[in-house]
């Protein structure tokens, strides 16, 4: 005998279940376009186009993120080493050793030129959390499995027979194991949801009632089968019940009934199978709840943005009529299917630095109010109603504080696993305040009012934009505009006296390179971060454009800049308004210069160091491996990663605009990750961002530890190696 099975085994009008297939298909389209209706009360959005990237990067992060659950288990390890290989390599760490002929560097040999696996060293990193994510990865695949093996049975009963012989075997035996393993994830997620109760999970009733609803209809799934095996294979080839281990079990504990009594109790367990399977798709349909993730998840990570993470928005200033959000209708429709796809996982709130600090902004609470006014006003504003117009999300919902909480750092939407955007709501909430209300913390207007009567955002500073720049003989474009290399020195690299010493370092690097550069100097200008991250959109553009203009006049294309803050903004910002420049972190471009043999280090600082992310630098920008090349470069230097490393670092407190926003409630931010440096007992803490530099300054001051810990940017570090040209060879 040839081991298969008849798919409708036992059971009269089995093909009824077509209909109840065709009822629940319809509610679920249904239910769908109801909320396709409320989506649409926002405004327009395109996230159609460009079609095919946007179809090819859906199917990448699906296998990614959906597959292999990347975000729950956090970013998987890249390999990085400290010896140069022949492909990219960091010439002279190993000083005072001959040069090898056609390289112009110093080895023993080429076979220092090829790492060993010792010289090859892990990213410091740690999945997220573990258990949950086992737990959702065992749901998910074994649900996924469960309903390939229902299409796989349809398609052989009804178009080619294929399940018989060892591919029936085989299939029994996979589907069943991973309903097994489905099963174990439903009992995983219970134990964690409500015995260990971590504290970003709240629960609801609809939490339990979905995996109820899924642990059952398993079982009963299991109890069907059963009762088949019990009738059949137990009997009469009790091999091939071996292969669905399911099923098997129990089939042995059916195995006493009789044969009458399991062709009956099989009937009614498949009915019953079938009824709780359809009607819990209908009860999904029906009641909106947290199972629609399913549906809606992968649709939200379809129309995700695809501009660069560290681009917001623009405002079209002559066209709009009401600047910001303050009302649902205010948002796009993108922005309201952001709120369903929501799963109340916690997870932006378990990486919110400030919610960490103790302050009222949770990433998660902000989006589940916006839905929460979202649902009480959708109903009224579909029929046409009007809303009471003195109800908007700011005085009702979100609040003042935690708008102006935000550090706009992206840890929340980098943890998201449904690419839901934080960022952009609250900034539109930020411009609805400044630009409607005329409402911004006084520090921040403090700041702003400067940009717009000094182009920088420093008031009181008794410093010029080009003193720091005094005995280094340095180009300005209005004097000498033949330049390969604009160094774009910021507003705090110019004007604040610490960063001033950056500046400075970045400024002899550049000319020990031998790179034909120029400044700005006193024609330079705020970038525009300041205003556009504190919502006033309108001084931004005015900057943006002004910059721009001036950067095409001078025929500028390619720029360096010591401030994450102001590559972000030329790099990814300023091409909305046609401002489209080569832009280089000063970590990238030295690090270039090293390798391309324009520099070279030959001593340097001993001790152990750390590097901190800056978020404008990494989350924003993804850089991360330039600042670890060059301080593994340096020989005497022993790099130590902080538990928040990459794209878990922890904010320094000095983003969207809080760098001129003061914090009330809770604990310092800054504070709180001196703490992190500190416990790796680094003697230094390095940066390559002017905030973060200062912050750490405050930090490392605030808790008393000036004497075993100092801040230092990757530049200054750089320049006190001893960096020379390179030798001829």
């Amino acid at each position: 005998m040839v081991p298969t099975r008849e798919i409708f085994w036992n059971i009269e009008f089995g093909e009824i279940l077509y209909i109840f297939g065709i009822i629940v298909i319809a509610l679920i389209i249904y239910a769908l376009y109801r909320r396709y209706r409320i989506w649409r009360l926002g405004g327009p959005d395109n996230r159609f186009t460009p079609l095919f990237k946007r179809i090819n990067s859906f199917i990448f992060v699906a296998v990614v993120d959906g597959v292999f659950h990347r975000k729950f288990f956090g970013v998987a390890p890249s390999l990085d080493y400290r010896r140069p290989s022949l492909k990219d390599f960091i010439p002279d760490i190993i000083p005072s050793r001959q040069v090898i002929p056609g390289l112009g560097q110093k080895y023993a040999s080429l076979k220092d030129l090829i790492p060993s696996p010792k010289d090859f060293i892990p990213r410091e990193y740690r999945p997220r959390e573990l258990y949950p994510a086992i737990a959702h990865l065992l749901i998910v695949a074994g649900c996924i499995v469960l309903v390939l093996g229902a299409f796989l049975d349809f398609l052989s009963h009804y178009f080619f027979h294929f399940m018989y012989g060892g591919f029936y075997l085989g299939y029994s035996v996979v589907v069943d194991s991973f309903g097994i393993l489905a099963l174990i994830g439903v009992i995983m997620a219970i134990v964690r949801r409500y015995g260990q109760k971590p504290d970003r999970l709240d629960n609801k009733p609809e939490d339990l009632v979905a995996l109820i609803l899924i642990f059952v209809i398993i079982v009963t799934g299991f109890i069907v089968e059963g009762f088949r095996i019990a009738a059949t294979e137990l009997k009469t080839t009790p091999d091939w019940a071996l292969w669905s281990p399911g099923g098997y079990v129990l089939a042995q504990a059916f195995s006493g009934l009789s044969q009458s009594t399991l062709l009956t109790q099989h009937k009614v367990a498949w009915w019953v199978h079938i009824v709780i399977s359809f009607g819990a798709i209908a009860y999904i349909a029906l009641y909106w709840n947290r199972l629609w993730h399913i549906v809606i998840s992968p649709l939200n990570v379809f129309f995700r943005s695809l501009r660069p993470k560290g681009a917001l928005v623009p405002i079209d200033l002559e066209a709009t009529e009401t600047f910001g959000v303050t009302k649902i209708q205010d948002f796009t429709w993108k922005q309201l299917m952001d709120l369903d796809a929501c799963t109340r996982c916690g997870r932006c709130q378990e990486v919110c630095p400030t919610y960490a600090s103790g302050k009222p902004l949770n990433p998660k609470t902000v989006i589940q109010d916006i839905k929460q006014q979202m649902l009480d006003e959708a109903p009224y504003l579909l029929k046409g109603v009007e809303v009471n117009p003195e109800r908007d999300l700011i005085t009702e919902n979100v609040g003042e504080e935690e708008i102006w909480d935000c550090t706009t750092c992206r840890a929340c939407q980098e943890a998201c696993p449904v690419y839901i955007e934080h960022i952009d709501k609250i900034i539109d909430m930020r411009r609805n305040l400044v630009m409607e209300r005329a409402s911004i913390p006084e520090t921040g207007e403090g700041a702003l009012r400067s940009i717009e009567a000094r182009g920088h955002p420093w008031r009181g500073t008794t410093f010029t934009r080009t003193d720091w720049a005094e005995g280094l003989d340095i180009k300005i474009l209005a004097d000498d505009s033949d330049v390969d290399i604009l160094y774009w020195v910021g507003c705090t690299g110019a004007l604040e006296d610490r960063s001033m010493k950056v500046a400075q370092a970045i400024g002899r690097l550049l000319k020990l390179a031998g790179v034909n550069f120029g400044i700005l100097g006193t024609e330079e200008s705020c970038c525009g971060d300041p205003a556009r991250r504190m919502g006033n959109e309108y001084l931004f553009q005015m900057q943006a454009q002004s910059n721009i203009e001036l950067l095409k006049n001078y025929n500028v294309q390619r720029i360096v800049t010591g401030c994450p803050h102001c590559y972000n903004m030329i790099k990814n910002e300023y091409p909305q308004f046609g401002g489209d420049f080569e832009v280089m972190h000063h970590t990238e471009f030295i690090a270039k210069l090293l390798q391309e043999g324009k520099l070279r280090i030959i001593k340097g600082a001993r001790g152990i160091v750390t590097y901190h992310d800056g978020c404008y630098l990494g989350r924003h920008n993804d850089i991360y491996e330039p600042p670890r090349q060059l301080l593994n470069s340096m020989p005497d230097i022993t790099l130590v990663e902080m538990e928040r490393n990459r794209e878990k670092g922890f904010c320094c407190g000095a983003g969207g605009g809080h760098m001129w926003l003061e914090e009330h409630g809770g604990r310092r931010i800054n504070e709180m990750r001196t703490e992190q440096v500190i416990d790796t007992k680094a003697q230094i803490v390095v940066t390559a961002c002017p905030f973060c530099l200062q912050m750490f300054e405050d930090g490392i001051k605030a808790k008393a530890a000036e004497e075993s810990l100092k801040t230092m940017d990757i530049a200054e570090l750089i320049a006190e190696s001893a960096v020379f040209r390179p030798y001829s060879t």
